[in-house]
Formats: C-alpha cells, sequence, structure tokens
C-alpha cells in the first residue's frame, strides 16, 4: 500500500494549523479531509471512506471527549491518533474509557514523528515513502 491509497482525517480547530497538516500530508500523497470540530467530522465520516482520523482534543462544539463514544459505536474500525496541548497522560485515560486510540501527541509534535507513526499505522511500506522531511509541525 502507498500513501495515495489513503485518506486521512484532521480535526483541528486552529486553521494555520489545519494548512499545516494538508500542506505536508498532500505532500506525502495523502488524501487529506480537514474539518474544525468534532460535528463536522462526524458529518464527513458519514459522506466518505476515511482510514485514519488525526484529531484535536480541545475543540469548540464538539469535541473529541464527546466524540469517541460516538466513534466507538459507530466506527470502531476507525484508528485514531490525537494530538493534544492539555493532558499528559492522555492515552490512559482513554484506554481506561475504553477508548483505542493509536497514539497521543503532546503539541508542539514533530512533523516527522507524526508522519512516521501514520505510516505504521496504516501499514504503508518503507519502499513507498517519500524523502523523510524533518522540523516541527507546530
Amino acid at each position: 500500500m502507498k500513501c495515495s491509497d489513503f485518506t486521512i482525517m484532521f480535526a483541528e480547530d486552529e486553521p494555520g494549523i489545519r494548512k499545516i497538516y494538508e500542506r505536508n500530508f498532500v505532500k506525502e500523497g495523502y488524501k487529506v479531509v480537514l474539518v474544525e470540530h468534532g460535528a463536522r467530522a462526524m458529518a464527513e465520516l458519514r459522506e466518505q471512506k476515511i482510514d485514519l482520523l488525526v484529531t484535536d482534543l480541545a475543540m469548540p462544539g464538539m469535541n473529541t471527549l464527546e466524540l469517541f463514544p460516538i466513534l466507538k459505536k459507530e466506527y470502531p474500525r476507525l484508528p485514531v491518533i490525537v494530538v493534544t496541548g492539555h493532558y499528559l497522560n492522555l492515552q490512559e485515560d482513554f484506554v481506561a474509557k475504553g477508548f483505542d486510540i493509536k497514539a497521543v501527541f503532546n503539541k508542539p509534535v514533530g512533523i516527522s514523528e507524526l508522519k512516521e507513526k501514520v505510516r505504521r499505522i496504516l501499514k504503508i511500506s518503507e519502499v513507498d515513502r517519500p524523502e523523510k522531511k524533518t522540523g516541527i509541525l507546530f
């Protein structure tokens, strides 16, 4: 499988961060869907196939904590990465509540670290990967 075989949704309320996600992941070849909050994420999930959700935790409207029970029920196989500037032990909290998240990153997250985690979750082989880029995402 290669990057262009996958669609990643980024749920992030900060427009500048959404643009950074879009620029970096489109460059890798992924199809990218950008949403600003959890309610919009749910609408998009109902409209198209999403292979991975990368979401901020605290967003206006429906945040990730409100979104997760719905995801668990309606999309139990959807892999999720949470990026947050708010909680350090978030993954343990989610596991304790029965939510299966693949990774938690604290902001600022390095773009190469996030890309590598996405590749591992989606099982993109070494051969299909574009050359590595480094730097801080935000």
